[in-house]
């Protein structure tokens, strides 16, 4: 079960700004990261996905920000829990092979078992949900991605490896 953090640590806030300041220099930075010479328009081109990802970041860090600038009186500086963050470094470990399992095995597979993975160890063991929205997203990615925009994955390389 999840410990109980002190919802007033500062430590919290300063993370969630830092981590909004470089998604801003990132996003401010990224015309000149990515390149946009091809002949697809704005919103089919390849930056379209890291301006909505990173100002979603900035946008998630404004409460941060404004608690720095504005502290209570209860306010500390200590990160509850006394020890490494299991929880979340697990789900970061689980997003990069979600990331790395794309070109690997696919993005429809690699949808299914990041989500599936995800809800059995937050402790979603029910079979509905456990079968039900892992398919349910891999199925919405898959119809965004390909109909929607028109983005087309390369084959994965497993399928490249036998034969397919």
């Amino acid at each position: 079960m999840a410990q109980k953090t002190n919802p007033k640590s500062r430590v919290h806030d300063l993370l969630g700004a830092v981590l909004g300041l470089f998604a801003a220099i990132v996003m401010a930075t990224s015309p000149w990261q990515v390149d946009t010479s091809g002949p697809y328009p704005f919103y089919k081109g390849a930056l379209i996905f890291p301006l909505m990802a990173l100002g979603l970041m900035v946008m998630g860090s404004v409460p941060s920000f404004i608690r720095l600038l504005r502290p209570g009186a209860t306010d500390s500086w200590h990160l509850d829990g006394g020890g490494l963050p299991r929880r979340p470094a697990v789900v970061l470990s689980m997003a990069v092979a979600f990331i790395i399992g794309i070109p690997m095995i696919g993005l429809e597979i690699s949808c299914i078992l990041f989500t599936a993975s995800m809800l059995y160890y937050l402790g979603h063991r029910s079979p509905k949900i456990y079968v039900f929205w892992p398919l349910l997203l891999s199925g919405v990615f898959y119809l965004v991605f390909k109909y929607f925009l028109d983005v087309y994955f390369p084959t994965p390389l497993l399928l490249e490896y036998l034969g397919g």
